[in-house]
């Protein structure tokens, strides 16, 4: 018999003004947050070079990705000490410094000398200053589902936490939309040289923004559930041995779906304009005009995902929809060409298809976990899979297509997707209305 996860309802609601602040500083957050950390695999064809002297063609793209993929396995850190120190010490202190930290990371990485100029100095401070953004992009996911999934009411956790994944497109989306303006603008030598410079430098300043708006919120960190107060007396409520002795099924759940998720999401927006660029022939400016149109759809119907999540339950909303992109991963990518039509036919479906299993995503997972082991909870799980998976997407993908097999590639995709279903279908409903009956 399946255990049903424990409810979120004990998490204290805020006012509506309170409430609107929270969904909209965590929207904005997530922005920056995603614009800054795409920032590197977007622009990463153009600077390569400049940081790992190529001995071969591409061998420079696949070390500057291999540094991508080891950002990543930091995520878990981050998640698990941030994640822990928002369930002890509120979730707004870590939302700021997370946002400080991958602003600085940008900044690093736009004025950082390149290796003919510092030698090997220069690829160690780069993968420093992706070590940085690794950990905070891995404590940004924690403390942003806590605080949100705390501030509105049951019966709409996933349509106001869905803000998290628009955020997360609209970041995306503002990446590419930079990388468009200035391919467009700029020619390939004038990019090579210092355009990918802009790009990051822009990321840095804009962080500010962030920080200003999301140190005008402030929401306490939740009191312990009933039954839980004399687990935080013996002190072992916050820390790993409590977690998997009272949650395991939770973390087993969100890497089992979030294997899918998180290689999908990367595959499909942040790896795809340099796919359609190296395997397609699109030019530069047309792959990345592709990549805004996908991601500003991704972006929209993020909310009307959670909407339906809400009033027809988790399962059958994501279930169907990560089934679905199992059957039609692999023909769509077939169809890609060097035609930017051709390309929107085939990403189109597959985005629609990618905010039903998005949308809900931080909903489902606070609502495998007791408010005292959120944090924690999600920071751990969500950050593992982003690491070893979505993390590693980029330099398979990449190395794949060296070896003259990229449809392997989105095999494994396919692959992703079908377990996440299997999961999906097997896990009961958390949905508050369908819950309830």
């Amino acid at each position: 018999m399946t255990s049903v996860p424990p409810s979120v309802s004990t998490s204290p609601i805020a006012a509506a003004p309170t409430r609107r602040k929270v969904v909209v500083a965590t929207g904005v957050g997530q922005v920056i947050e995603w614009f800054d950390w795409t920032l590197y695999a977007a622009f990463a064809p153009f600077f390569a070079d400049r940081f790992f002297p190529a001995e071969g063609s591409g061998t420079g793209l696949l070390a500057a990705f291999g540094v991508y993929a080891i950002g990543f396995l930091f995520r878990p850190l981050g998640g698990v000490l941030f994640g822990y120190l928002a369930d002890r010490f509120g979730r707004t202190l870590m939302f700021n410094i997370t946002i400080v930290m991958m602003a600085a990371g940008s900044l690093i990485i736009a004025v950082l000398p390149t290796y003919d100029q510092i030698g090997v100095a220069a690829p160690l401070l780069l993968l420093l200053a992706r070590i940085v953004q690794g950990l905070s992009a891995g404590g940004e996911m924690p403390a942003s589902t806590a605080l949100i999934t705390e501030a509105v009411p049951a019966e709409r956790r996933a349509f106001y936490s869905s803000v998290i994944f628009v955020g997360t497109g609209i970041g995306v989306l503002l990446g590419s939309v930079l990388g468009w303006a200035l391919t467009g603008l700029l020619s390939a030598e004038a990019m090579a040289s210092y355009g990918w410079r802009i790009a990051f430098a822009v990321g840095a300043v804009v962080g500010l923004y962030a920080l200003v708006l999301r140190r005008s919120i402030h929401v306490p960190a939740p009191a312990p559930a009933a039954g839980q107060a004399r687990l935080d007396r013996a002190g072992v409520t916050r820390n790993f041995a409590d977690l998997f002795r009272t949650h395991p099924r939770g973390v087993l759940r969100i890497i089992g779906v979030g294997i899918g998720g998180t290689v999908g999401f990367y595959t499909l927006t942040v790896y795809m304009p340099t796919y359609l660029t190296r395997q397609t022939g699109l030019d530069a400016p047309t792959a990345f005009m592709v990549n805004c149109v996908i991601l500003v759809v991704y972006s929209a119907l993020m909310p009307v995902a959670g909407l339906l999540a809400d009033r027809y339950g988790r399962r059958p909303v994501m279930g169907w929809s990560a089934l679905a992109l199992a059957v039609a991963t692999v023909p769509a990518a077939h169809a890609l060409s060097g035609s930017a039509v051709v390309a929107l036919a085939a990403l189109l479906p597959l985005i629609v298809l990618i905010t039903g299993f998005h949308g809900p995503f931080p909903a489902l997972m606070s609502e495998q976990f007791t408010p005292e082991l959120r944090g924690l909870g999600v920071g751990l799980a969500y950050s593992l899979v982003t690491a070893l998976f979505g993390g590693t997407a980029t330099y398979l993908a990449t190395w794949l297509a060296g070896t003259g097999r990229p449809m392997w590639y989105f095999v494994y995709v396919a692959l992703a997707f079908l377990l996440a279903a299997v999961c999906f279908f097997a896990m009961p409903e958390t949905a508050e209305r369908r819950r309830r009956g």
